[in-house]
């Protein structure tokens, strides 16, 4: 007698060992299915969460372009600073015609500007003393004409020649993060942030209410972006580049609390409102 003899009642009824397995194959694969459906949701929804708590890419836009530029003065009195520095510098630039409305800045004006955006906690350590100097402030009749403007002033001792252009955040965020790097360092930071520090202040900035969105500034796009602030500088490489949180509020006025909270946590450098 054959297997399937043994396990039959007659040969006209269906062997009861097929019916079973057919039966549990289907339970098994919808058991299978199930499983596999909620690991994928649960998958899914992991990864959109952390989707979620990462900060978003710079938004599109042109970069600013130049409408005007600085010179920064030496103080009198300081080593290598020649007397009558400021009113001799003044003369010559209004004497060049791509300047337009040539003024003088006072150095206490300089601090007063400074003072109106960087945020800084009282009970935390102190930034280091800045040393402020007058500045001569002009407009240019276009983008081009800067290049005119440094070749005129080209060599002249105890000034720096800077373009002046909108800020790229402008319009876009209200607060920046500094984080700390590698070769700039703040009174907070003791090393570079990491990244697990970067995302913990990510993730503390997207639990607050009134948050709009958090972008990151990346080292790239900051090397680039103080490139075209700063000029052509040497000595300006991504180590000398700090990533930085921006971040955009439904009420701006929140700004400057957030930013104070901030410079509490771990690998902050500091922070300063974007206006």
């Amino acid at each position: 007698m054959s297997d399937t003899d043994e396990l039959s009642f007659g040969d006209d009824r269906e062997p009861w060992l097929r019916p079973w397995i057919r039966a549990h194959q289907r339970t098994a694969a919808m058991i299978v299915t199930a499983v596999l459906v909620v690991a994928a949701l649960g998958g899914g929804g992991w990864f959109l969460y952390r989707r979620s708590l990462l900060p978003s890419p710079p938004p599109v836009g042109a970069l600013p372009v130049v409408d005007g530029f600085t010179v920064t003065l030496c103080t009198e009195g300081t080593q290598g600073c020649p007397e009558g520095t400021a009113e001799r510098v003044l003369a010559l630039v209004r004497q060049i015609p791509e300047a337009v409305a040539p003024t003088l800045v006072p150095a206490d004006e300089i601090e007063r500007r400074w003072a109106q955006k960087v945020i800084i906690d009282e009970g935390l350590a102190k930034p280091r003393e800045a040393s402020w100097t007058p500045q001569i402030e002009a407009g240019l009749r276009g983008p081009a004409d800067y290049g005119a403007v440094r070749r005129r002033l080209a060599g002249e001792p105890g000034i720096l020649v800077m373009p002046r252009m909108p800020g790229f955040w402008e319009g876009k965020a209200d607060l920046s993060v500094v984080m700390c790097s590698r070769r700039r360092q703040y009174p907070a930071c003791r090393a570079a942030a990491t990244e697990a520090q970067r995302d913990a202040v990510v993730a503390r900035l997207r639990e607050l209410d009134g948050v709009d969105e958090v972008f990151l500034q990346d080292k790239p796009f900051g090397l680039r972006l103080s490139r075209l602030y700063q000029g052509d500088v040497p000595a300006l490489t991504l180590d000398a580049v700090s990533e930085v949180l921006c971040v955009r509020f439904d009420d701006p006025a929140r700004a400057k609390a957030v930013g104070q909270e901030m410079l509490r946590m771990p690998g902050v450098g500091w922070s300063q409102l974007i206006k």
